[in-house]
């Protein structure tokens, strides 16, 4: 897993030109706790990122062999990379856009035809995850 973390970290410095930070913690947990520890409580939480601790919480079901699995574990290292260089936003949501942006290219890297439906989104839907809602905007 450290090797997997290292290489992303690397791939998104090299994408985003920030700055690569030392390895968040990578904890495997179970489904009832990542749904504990998510904003958005639903039955499907795949992957977090606790910027407080930086620790990625990736489900105990997570295999590394698995595309999708992969994508969201680069997804939230996203999250670590923009929180370890303090990339301005008006709000956490903010910061989905380019973490989609980013797992979708890298998707298409690794010959994914179309990444919003492998991922089960759409642009629309991104957009609304990304929206500073008054309740999440940093003070």
């Amino acid at each position: 897993m450290n090797a997997l973390v290292f290489l992303f970290l690397a791939w998104i410095a090299a994408q985003t030109g920030l700055e690569l930070p030392t390895p968040p913690s990578v904890v495997l947990v179970a489904a009832e706790e990542m749904r504990e520890r998510s904003a958005r409580p639903s039955n499907r939480v795949e992957a977090i990122y606790d910027r407080a601790t930086a620790t990625v919480y990736l489900p105990e079901s997570w295999n590394s062999e698995a595309l999708y699995d992969r994508a969201m574990l680069l997804h939230e290292l996203v999250h670590h990379v923009q929180e370890f260089n303090q990339v301005a936003s008006q709000c956490n949501a903010e910061r989905e856009q380019q973490a989609y942006d980013l797992t979708r290219i890298w998707l298409g890297e690794q010959g994914v035809a179309d990444p919003n439906t492998f991922l089960k989104v759409d642009e629309l839907t991104v957009a609304i995850l990304s929206l500073c809602l008054s309740e999440n905007r940093v003070m």
